[in-house]
């Protein structure tokens, strides 16, 4: 047929076909009108097609049921696709084999789960002992994303695995503690957990890993190499600092330091050692938007309105993250004139400073008079 075989007409069908998920239709008849354009749709198509879904929308988590139906539903073409090898010093290889090391944890608390009756506590864990999840999350959000997003337009897929992997992380820490009696209460929170663990395995091997590399693979060379020392000093009216001085008094600064500009792209960050939210040199030139979890960014884009908008000049946030008590503060950076040229955020692990009390005026023991 040559609906096959025409590129466009795949994929007008296969966006025809998620129309109908999303319509809440799943019978097996509609199924098999579509099986022919289904059982061979490739990862690139596939990514194409939920990129015009997800590009726009503003509520990832009602898409996450639909497209669920839909990736199984094109799991045949996806499985028969030849899969690029990947160099063993890159990226995807290394990505791919902690991908691995996931998958087999999975397989055996797969057989933990089958043990009758339940071994709960031993679940509990192999499940806390999964450090490697967050690790390969943080890893994904501050390596591969950000090289992907520069490399092709069609990458929203990208912003519903964060959602799931954030619900990953939460579902993991809901296993880990639970304290219950019942068996089955535990057995529906653990279902959770695996479920969108191999959720995000299986997108990443099939889909995601296939469509950015040969993205990047097309995409115009991008020098990773400029570092500070390629340019001169830096000068003001208060002082002169070399480039080596700046960068060291940064990394000893109590705090991290992320710039803004006007286009909400991010331009600069400080990177010292106690550095509370990761980042990497991948970022520089990202949309802030998308460097933070889709459920914080009507939040992070609430600011930046406001700051633009001139009704507000900061913002102050504060949480506790593991006994952490982290203070954040956004400031809107004006020209002298007035105009906005961009947001400064300062983090900080605040907590010796909120347990202070008393006076210390001298070295040695504070003075609690």
């Amino acid at each position: 047929m040559e609906l096959l075989h025409n590129a466009d007409e795949r994929e007008k069908h296969l966006k025809a076909y998620l129309a109908v998920l999303l319509q809440g239709q799943t019978k097996k008849e509609i199924y098999e009108s579509y099986q022919a354009v289904l059982s061979t749709a490739t990862p690139h198509e596939v990514n194409r097609v939920l990129d015009a879904l997800l590009c726009d929308c503003d509520d990832l988590a009602s898409m996450q049921i639909s497209v669920a139906r839909f990736i199984r539903s094109v799991g045949k073409g996806l499985e028969s696709y030849s899969l690029p090898e990947y160099p063993s010093s890159s990226l995807f290889a290394s990505l791919q084999e902690e991908n691995q090391r996931i998958a087999t944890v999975m397989q055996e608390l797969q057989m933990l789960s089958k043990t009758q009756p339940l071994p709960v506590s031993a679940i509990q864990k192999k499940v806390a002992g999964l450090t490697l999840l967050k690790e390969h999350y943080r890893r994904l959000q501050n390596e591969l994303f950000p090289r992907f997003e520069r490399a092709s337009e069609q990458h929203a897929c990208v912003k519903l695995m964060w959602l799931i992997q954030d619900n990953v992380l939460d579902f993991q820490k809901q296993v880990t503690a639970f304290e219950g009696t019942s068996a089955q209460s535990f057995f529906t929170i653990f279902g959770r957990f695996y479920t969108n663990v191999e959720i995000l395995r299986y997108r990443e091997h099939y889909i995601l890993y296939p469509v950015a590399y040969r993205a990047l693979q097309h995409a115009p060379a991008m020098d990773q190499s400029v570092s500070s020392s390629d340019f001169g000093g830096f000068v003001s009216k208060t002082g002169f600092l070399s480039h080596e001085e700046l960068e060291r008094i940064f990394s000893v600064l109590p705090f991290d330091i992320a710039f803004i500009g006007s286009d909400d792209r991010v331009k600069f960050y400080s990177d010292p050692p106690h550095r509370i939210f990761p980042r990497s040199p991948e970022v520089i030139g990202r949309l802030v938007q998308n460097c933070h979890p889709p459920k914080s960014v009507a939040t992070v884009q609430a600011i930046l309105d406001s700051f633009k908008e001139g009704r507000e000049d900061s913002a102050e946030f504060f949480l506790v993250m593991k006994g952490t008590f982290v203070h954040i503060q956004y400031y809107a950076v004006r020209s002298t004139d007035g105009v906005y040229l961009g947001t400064m955020e300062v983090t900080q692990d605040a907590t010796h400073l909120r347990s202070l009390t008393g006076e210390k005026r001298l070295l040695g023991k504070q003075d609690n008079r």
